[in-house]
């Protein structure tokens, strides 16, 4: 069975694809960082790849804690690896059982028999971690491959604000993908492609909460740019990690995310919380990715970004699937980057 890596995931606006050249454009523009700011970790696309690049402390933040135990899982001590592998074994092996995943989720973003499965493991995972029987490095190296596996089998096609409504159909149906095909695959967990991390400091927190207080030569940004909560979009993963068992509501089964909504995603309040970051970075270096689609227009981006210092500015177009859950179209978009100097 092969193993997860960091960018299997299903994540709308994700860096898989762009990272490498805007990673490459920081480096040529502004050096190699003694330390850097990744104040919107998402997947960890990014912090991987700085990591990878040489950036000897990477400083991740993220307001999900969904993705920090990503993160956290996929650059766990190699050192932990025996134990991990046992437990994966140990959890793979377990018979189903009726739960919380099974009573909320079944038949909607999940087969009933995968459902069963999750909820055993993850009720098992947690038992054992509450009575001591993992420690942190295994915990969120399991809990990890649980969210990919999770997400691997889930019928969406890139986040849970919907769920495709047709299992059993083919996945296609005029142009849409009405089913996702390893839906019906059985819910497993798998090891993990570890992700060297020397010095990687990783924090579930919002980052207008903490910019004051982070110290580093460069931070990048990769803040969300339309009107779609990401606490909406990946509700059932987030759901997941916590394991608070909340009251759901509604056809998505989303509980109550009052405490996680992002203003970068408000109209009224995106330009503001523009400001507010760049303003409270102690960076030499800001770079800042957005997108022509984005709430706040290149015009205002140049302003806001233009009041802290010189600003040069950098476009790569790419293509994108089209508006709304199942359309197969793509579109041309293009990713803006924006470098403050201090």
């Amino acid at each position: 069975m092969p193993s997860y890596k960091i960018y299997n995931r299903k994540y709308l606006g994700s860096k898989r694809e762009l990272g490498g050249v805007i990673i490459e454009t920081m480096l040529a523009a502004a050096g190699k960082p003694g330390a850097l700011l990744d104040g919107f970790s998402g997947t960890g696309v990014m912090t991987a790849g700085f990591l990878s690049r040489g950036v000897k402390k990477v400083c991740a933040v993220d307001n999900l804690y969904q993705n920090i135990v990503i993160l956290r899982g996929f650059t766990a001590d190699p050192a932990s690896l025996e134990n991990i592998n046992n437990h994966l074994d140990n959890l793979n092996s377990l018979p189903g059982m009726r739960g919380y995943i099974s009573e909320r989720f079944a038949s909607t973003y999940f087969t009933p028999a995968n459902c069963m499965r999750m909820d055993a493991i993850r009720d098992t995972l947690q038992s054992l971690y509450r009575n001591g029987g993992l420690n942190d490095e295994e915990y969120y190296y399991l809990l990890a491959s649980f969210l990919l596996g999770a997400d691997r089998v889930a019928n969406t096609v890139g986040q849970y604000d919907a769920f495709l409504k047709h299992m059993g159909s083919h996945v296609f149906k005029e142009g849409k993908h009405v089913v996702d095909k390893r839906v019906y695959d059985e819910f497993k967990l798998r090891r993990l492609e570890l992700v060297p991390a020397p010095a990687l400091y990783v924090y579930n927190k919002d980052i207008l909460d903490c910019i004051t207080e982070i110290d580093c030569d460069t931070a990048y940004f990769d803040p969300p740019y339309n009107t779609r909560q990401y606490c909406d979009n990946y509700h059932i993963l987030e759901n997941l990690a916590r394991w608070e068992k909340p009251q759901v509501f509604g056809k998505t089964a989303k509980f109550n995310r009052t405490q996680l909504k992002s203003p970068f995603s408000r109209r009224r309040y995106a330009e503001k919380a523009l400001y507010r970051l760049i303003s409270g970075t102690r960076a030499r270096h800001i770079f800042l990715s957005y997108n022509s689609e984005g709430i706040v227009s290149r015009e205002r981006l140049m302003e806001i970004c233009g009041c802290m210092g010189p600003v040069a500015f950098y476009e790569f177009p790419y293509m994108v699937f089209g508006k709304g859950a199942g359309v197969a179209k793509k579109r041309p978009v293009t990713e803006y980057l924006l470098h403050i100097i201090r």
